[in-house]
């Protein structure tokens, strides 16, 4: 599926430590179930990319913004933009929380 960072987990793209699957890389089971509905979150990674707008944003302001789904879904998706599909980036080098600041990716 996104082979491009071998060592984060498909779903929420966090670090990996330790692999639950051994088809995909996932880091829990929480991962795990939710990988299972994955094609209903290309819609809320749309959603999440018009609600951008420009300059730096954070996440728990976008958050406010869609409201049907939980915080996990939601950070998850940002993850996959930043690391997976490149379409957004974060000011710092950490792992992603509800306080971090996500902008769009300049073409």
């Amino acid at each position: 599926m996104h082979s491009s960072n071998p060592n984060r987990c498909e779903y929420c793209a966090r670090l990996i430590y330790k692999n639950i699957s051994g088809r995909y890389k996932l880091c829990s089971l929480r991962c795990k179930n939710y990988f299972r509905r994955y094609k209903a979150n290309n819609e809320l990674e749309k959603i999440i990319f018009q609600n951008i707008s420009k300059g730096w944003n954070q996440i728990n302001t976008i958050f406010s913004l869609v409201h049907f789904v939980d915080k996990f879904e939601f950070i998850s998706a940002v993850g996959r933009m930043v690391h997976f599909d490149n379409t957004l980036k974060t000011k710092s080098k950490d792992e992603l929380s509800m306080r971090s600041y996500i902008s769009k990716v300049k073409k």
